[in-house]
């Protein structure tokens, strides 16, 4: 008659032991997720603060390597805007900078990243009073200026326009300059650095102009 009793006995305590495995199992998997959440966005690689009028951004880049992302802020006094802008980047952040290229009065801003893929390394938004809309880049070039092109893109604002210098491959007597110092070709061939020049005016459609 003792013997159903501790059959019972026996079962119970397989049960709770399966319990309190189960138990530790799901709680270290929980730790190992926050140990994985708490590390992907601590380092800062790059960060700034940009004004274009009234408007002020704040401009911070986060992770390392390929797994890297850039965050705006967009204020006017102590209020954002909009939501934050996020999106992953390529490259390590360059530079940040505002304008009102296309002169419509909204403030633009613009990161310029070290990728060296063809037509990489750029990111521009312009922002309104309730959002913000996606800059795209210049992309490909075309004509004589295309002539050895392989990225490695560096951008810079200037007097209103975008400027594109890039190095450039295969250059011959009959597409660089022959100074030494800082002359150019029709192209904008630099034979000195071995790079070419271009920019581009922002039209009222957000796209980009070649200047000739």
């Amino acid at each position: 008659m003792k013997t159903p009793v501790l059959t019972f006995l026996s079962v119970s305590l397989l049960a709770a032991s399966a319990c309190d495995s189960s138990r530790t199992v799901g709680e270290s998997n929980n730790s190992a997720a926050a140990t994985v959440e708490s590390t992907g966005s601590d380092v800062v690689g790059f960060s700034r603060e940009v004004t274009q009028g009234d408007a002020r951004f704040d401009i911070r880049a986060t992770g390392e390597g390929d797994q890297q992302q850039v965050t705006i802020r967009s204020y006017r006094g102590a209020g954002l805007t909009t939501d934050p802008v996020r999106v992953p980047i390529k490259g390590t952040v360059r530079d940040a900078v505002s304008g009102d290229l296309n002169g419509n009065g909204k403030p633009e801003v613009y990161i310029f990243t070290d990728a060296t893929s063809a037509n990489g390394g750029f990111y521009g938004y312009e922002f309104g009073d309730r959002g913000y809309t996606p800059i795209s880049s210049p992309g490909q070039i075309t004509g004589a200026a295309a002539t050895g092109y392989a990225g490695s893109d560096t951008y810079t604002l200037s007097n209103g326009t975008l400027t594109r210098t890039f190095p450039v491959t295969g250059a011959t007597a009959g597409t660089a300059t022959t100074s030494t110092t800082t002359g150019t070709d029709a192209a904008g061939t630099s034979a000195a650095g071995s790079t070419r020049t271009v920019t581009y005016k922002l039209g009222a459609d957000g796209k980009w102009t070649m200047n000739p």
